[in-house]
This record gives C-alpha cells, structure tokens and sequence, in this order.
C-alpha cells in the first residue's frame, strides 16, 4: 500500500509540473502570436510590392484598386481569344491589347475616357494597318498595306472616302473624292516616270492631262 501510495504522489507531483509546464507554453504562445501578428501585418503591407514568384497560372486576372474598382483585366477564352484590358479612373477601357481566337491577327486599341474606341494598330494576316475613329465611331483615316503597297485613306464624318494615297510596285498617286465617294481627280506618277493628271468632266469620263 505506501508503494502504491508514493507511486501515486511521484505520478501527482510529475503531472503537476507537466501542467505547469503547458501553461508556461500556453502563455509563450501568445505572446508570440501577439509579437508576430504586427509583422505579419506589414510583411503584407510590403509583400504586396516586393513579392517575387517564380509561374502563375490562371485563366483570368483581375487587378482592383483599394476600392474594388476594377483597373487591369487579363484573359484568356476559347472562342474570343487572349486580352488585356486597362482601364480609366472611371471604370471606361482606356487600352485594350488581344489576339483573336483564330491567331490570325493582333490588335492594340486605345480609347477616349468614355470608352469609345478612337485609335486601332493591328495585324491582319500579316498585313499591319493603323485606324483613327472620330468621337462617333466612323473610320476616319485608314492606313496599312504590305509587300509592293501600301496606302492612306482620309473620309469625312459620314466614312466616305474623300483622300486616297497609295503606292504600288514603284506607281503612286493622289486621289480625290466627292461626297459620295466617287473619284473626280488625281495626280500619278508610274514607275517608267511618267508624271499625269487626271479628272472627270461633267459628262462622267476621265479625262487625262
């Protein structure tokens, strides 16, 4: 019996310092936590600029300023293709820059701060073109062209083409339109050097000077 009593009270007694030993931790623990939490905090606060990572693979992105608004959206869709889209302080696409599904093509569009689209540069089959559209959405002024041409197109407001200038395999000229888009005047110059002027009269021909 005192055996068994005094291996009880050495059991008490080392149960005892076990529990004095967990509070100890206990209260260590927290103490820790409440030291570390302020770091963590601006670790956050810092991470959010310093932070470095190695591949990030995703679908979609979506940049928000503190407010939630959306500034910056990057994706990418089966049908429509890859784009990137930044936006103004009012919520307005302001650039956009994409591929079409069907990879044939590239574009950059910059807009006004409305969102309208005003400025096109783009790739189309390997033929590159700039578009400038007035506040209404008509094509204004066109310009591209690949291999032996290229070309200018001016319309008016209505996007009928009013100036043209092109070039073509060492030929160039100048052309005028009327308000219905149909030629009245020119100046040409081909590729052998010969320099002429060209018009219609009243009657519907050309007539050349």
């Amino acid at each position: 019996m005192q055996s068994s009593a005094h291996e009880i009270a050495k059991l008490q007694t080392r149960l005892e310092k076990i529990e004095k030993q967990n509070n100890r931790q206990k209260r260590l623990l927290v103490i820790l936590t409440l030291l570390l939490i302020p770091l963590f905090v601006m670790g956050a606060k810092q991470g959010a600029n310093d932070a470095q990572f190695g591949q990030i693979t995703a679908t979609g992105i979506t940049i928000r300023d503190p407010s939630g608004m959306e500034l910056v959206a990057i994706g990418s869709d089966k049908e429509q293709g890859i784009g990137i889209s930044i936006f103004n302080t009012a919520g307005k696409r302001a650039i956009a820059l994409g591929i079409p599904a069907d990879g044939k093509g590239s574009g950059i569009m910059v807009a006004d701060a409305e969102g309208n689209p005003r400025v096109g540069l783009g790739m189309d089959e390997g033929i590159p073109g700039i578009a400038l559209v007035n506040e209404k959405g008509a094509k204004i002024l066109a310009m591209g062209g690949g291999g032996d041409g290229y070309g200018i197109l001016i319309n008016d407001k209505e996007e009928v083409q009013r100036i043209g200038l092109g070039y073509r395999n060492g030929d160039a000229g100048i052309m005028l339109y009327d308000e219905k888009g149909q030629y009245i005047r020119g100046m040409f110059r081909q590729k052998d050097g010969l320099n002429y002027f060209s018009y219609i009269d009243a009657d519907g021909k050309e007539v050349f000077e």
